[in-house]
């Protein structure tokens, strides 16, 4: 997600990069969401799998970049409800589902019939003030931050992995969940499946996995990779140093 692109009278100002992004998503999900969560079960795997993972304690602060219609918070509130939860998302049609889904759900609901919404706000990963954007106590970064297959949908997702990088407060975690590189699958079920996803705008990034190895080079983080289902999706966890 380049932010300040360069044509021959110029560069793009990022306010406009950004409209477009959104734009964009809008178009591609303002009737796909309706449906998305019924048809995206079958094949984004190793969802439930990172959030079952997620090595955060209790209390801890949680922010899903991409959160889509709110599938992965809602699942993530029943198995954590000791979690604070925020999601952010570039299609406000998408945030639109997410409201009336996690309405519905009553996520947080304290006892006493007091809701604890979870916070969510329409804007790219790079754009994020958290303070500004979800709750002023947030201004110092979350305990945890993951992408669920948002990565493979960016054209160019180091700047979204280096924004999300920097809202991981010290000791806190960077996690994705993504399409792999299908190398222990058959070969014609890969070249069948990359032509498929090629066809909603998907292409799974081997370049992610190198990113993030040079981020924990860098800066003396933990990386630890997951293969799940033959290497159908890949996991990744990379911890800041505290």
């Amino acid at each position: 997600m380049c932010l300040v692109r360069t044509l021959k009278s110029g560069p793009i100002p990022e306010a406009v990069v950004a409209a477009g992004q959104a734009e964009a998503m809008d178009r591609m999900y303002r009737v796909q969401r309706h449906i998305y969560d019924l048809t995206r079960r079958f094949y984004l795997l190793g969802r439930d799998r990172l959030l079952r993972g997620l090595p955060v304690q209790p209390g801890a602060s949680v922010l899903d970049l991409g959160c889509g219609t709110g599938r992965n918070l809602i699942r993530l509130s029943r198995l954590r409800p000791d979690l604070r939860l925020c999601g952010v998302d570039a299609s406000a049609a998408m945030l639109e589902t997410a409201r009336v889904k996690i309405g519905r759900a009553g996520i947080g609901r304290a006892e006493g019939g007091t809701a604890q919404a979870c916070r969510l706000a329409c804007c790219l990963a790079e754009d994020l003030d958290p303070a500004r954007d979800l709750d002023r106590d947030l201004g110092q970064g979350f305990d945890a931050v993951y992408f669920s297959y948002v990565l493979s949908i960016i054209p160019e997702p180091a700047a979204a992995m280096d924004a999300a990088w920097a809202l991981v407060r010290p000791g806190g975690v960077l996690a994705v969940v993504d399409f792999g590189d299908f190398a222990r699958l058959p070969a014609w079920f890969g070249r069948m499946l990359r032509a498929w996803l090629a066809l909603f705008g998907v292409r799974p990034k081997p370049e992610v996995g190198a990113r993030l190895q040079a981020m924990a080079e860098a800066e003396g983080a933990e990386l630890v990779r997951e293969d799940h289902c033959r290497g159908y999706a890949v996991l990744y966890w990379l911890r800041k140093a505290g």
